[in-house]
């Protein structure tokens, strides 16, 4: 069996992608289609068997709801969301935080828009993550740790990706040994999980996020300087909804990151 090596950095900054199918590193064109989803663990690539890559369904099928905010902090999310992309004039992906609203300027990084919208949308839920400048790592470490019945400190823990909605924060930690400076990424939902029927337990999901690699069907023009932006990622789930794995391109994804993805929803 021929295997292939990803030396892959995750998070919002880039994936360095090393695949012999991906030699330039960008993602497929539009109309390329992965025959299977692969798993990633890291360093390396091994395509499972199919009984074992396909999760046994929990729930039955359901008609597709209206995707609306769970909560009213989250309405405030998707809000801000909505005053930011109609002011927007310019947009940096960096490490440092600079926001000029009057400007329409917004330049940061994941966990730097993550915080900052935070503040202004749900302030007790900012505050309980107890940092002057927290990362991505320290919003999934905290959602972790959340209860999922009732909310504490303004934050509650989702248990099923199918009760995503928009304004609700997803999050993962990088796998130990990856090659990268980047602590994992976060963002927040705009819309709610849409399964994928040829993959079970896999689910697209339409993110906003702040990053310098494109996902599919992103907002962000190609060759820029990244920044805020919107796009859609892939998740894999087991038999309970719990995130898995990722892929960075969605549907086009040829491949995915296993890595825990933590769900989290702002109730103040």
């Amino acid at each position: 069996m021929r295997r292939n090596t990803w030396k892959a950095g995750i998070g919002c900054a880039a994936i360095v992608l090393g695949v012999a199918t991906w030699a330039t590193g960008a993602p497929p064109e539009p109309d390329a289609a992965p025959a299977a989803v692969q798993i990633v663990a890291p360093e390396v690539i091994a395509p499972p068997a199919p009984e074992a890559s396909a999760p046994r369904a929990t729930r039955p099928a359901v008609p597709q709801i209206e995707a609306v905010p769970a909560s009213k902090a989250a309405a405030k999310i998707m809000k801000l969301r909505a005053e930011i992309s109609e002011s927007l004039t310019e947009t940096v992906y960096q490490h440092r935080t600079v926001v000029r609203r009057d400007e329409g300027i917004y330049k940061w990084d994941c966990s730097g828009m993550t915080a900052w919208m935070l503040r202004r949308a749900a302030p007790v839920a900012r505050k309980a993550l107890d940092k002057g400048r927290p990362v991505a790592r320290d919003f999934y470490r905290h959602i972790r740790r959340q209860p999922t019945r009732r909310a504490s400190d303004g934050w509650k823990r989702i248990k099923h990706i199918e009760d995503v909605r928009p304004g609700d924060v997803f999050a993962w930690q990088r796998p130990p040994n990856f090659n990268s400076r980047s602590t994992g990424h976060v963002g927040f939902a705009v819309a709610a999980p849409r399964p994928v029927p040829e993959w079970p337990g896999a689910y697209t999901l339409r993110i906003l996020d702040a990053t310098s690699l494109r996902h599919d069907r992103d907002t962000r023009p190609p060759g820029g300087a990244g920044g805020w932006g919107e796009g859609t990622i892939l998740f894999m789930t087991d038999g309970a909804g719990r995130g898995t794995a990722y892929g960075w391109f969605g549907r086009r994804s040829r491949g995915v990151i296993a890595t825990e993805i933590v769900f989290g929803r702002v109730s103040r």
